[in-house]
């Protein structure tokens, strides 16, 4: 059990980020700054580590047959930023999370030379997937080699809901594209190993999934999940407010394995307190069980 932030951070400050997050968090993360504009965004931010050409399109990244100027800036700020935090956190560290966005998200973002979302060519959308596994490896290997720690993944998925829905929007108004079936998902995560999925809506097929218990979820999927072994991650909440949950879902809390995100707030004063909040629900939640 453990407590985290999911990533994205407010400001354009990554001093003040850094010192938020090391002092407030049981695991740390390394900060995300979108306000600091392209390459910092969420697409930016993993284009930067693929071993890809990516540029900005018209309507997103898209992919190019030369390196470009806007992917060259993106892993310049990456690797200073990790410069940066080495000598922040020197000898400070044991385990670290990274964040990366999800094979599907990206396949769904990301556009070919040709102007099509990738997603809309099967090939395509295996590429990327390989690209993204092969880039989470490195990236992995080299924040672990930076800061002598381990590593946990963290896969970001804001458009997991549109992929199974069949509701992507293609680059003209007559293409359709049509839903990806859970199975399919799911086999697009095994090379990744042991990862976070972070969606806005679980993928009850996962190991190890963001579920906010204080909001609208599948009751019986969840269910299904736990008693199979699942690792969740909840919001802040009341611990006892967990706890009815899971009495309701009739499955024993010590026999999974839970962890606690807190969501950024709009400054990082709200955020460190959102991150504190977290960490004493963590507190709470190991003295219950």
């Amino acid at each position: 059990m453990t407590a985290f932030g999911l990533g994205p951070m407010p400001g354009t400050d990554l001093i003040q980020a850094a010192d938020v997050v090391l002092s407030e968090l049981p695991t740390p993360h390394i900060p995300q700054l979108p306000a600091r504009g392209v390459g910092s965004d969420l697409i930016g931010r993993t284009a930067a580590l693929l071993p890809l050409n990516l540029d900005i399109g018209p309507r997103s990244w898209r992919v190019t047959r030369r390196p470009q100027i806007a992917t060259m800036r993106a892993r310049d700020q990456f690797e200073r930023d990790l410069d940066l935090l080495e000598e922040l956190w020197a000898g400070k560290l044991t385990e670290l999370k990274v964040q990366l966005v999800g094979p599907w998200t990206l396949a769904a973002q990301l556009e070919m030379a040709n102007g099509h979302r990738m997603i809309t060519d099967r090939g395509a959308t295996r590429d990327i997937a390989e690209a993204l596994v092969y880039a989470a490896g490195q990236h992995r290997r080299d924040v672990e080699k930076r800061f002598g720690v381990t590593t946990l993944l963290q896969l970001d998925e804001p458009a997991l809901e549109s992929v199974r829905g069949g509701t992507v929007k293609g680059t003209t108004d007559y293409e359709e594209i049509p839903a990806v079936p859970d199975e399919r998902l799911l086999e697009a995560y095994e090379p990744f190993g042991e990862h976070l999925l972070n969606a806005p809506q679980p993928l009850y097929g996962a190991d190890w999934f963001t579920v906010n218990l204080a909001g609208e979820f599948d009751w019986d999927a969840l269910a299904g999940a736990l008693d199979r072994g699942a690792r969740i991650a909840v919001p802040v909440m009341k611990p006892r407010d967990v706890f009815n949950i899971f009495d309701q879902l009739q499955i024993d809390p010590a026999l999974t394995e839970i962890d606690v995100y807190a969501a950024p707030g709009p400054t990082l004063v709200i955020t460190a307190a959102n991150y504190r909040a977290a960490a004493e629900m963590m507190d709470a939640l190991k003295s219950t069980q």
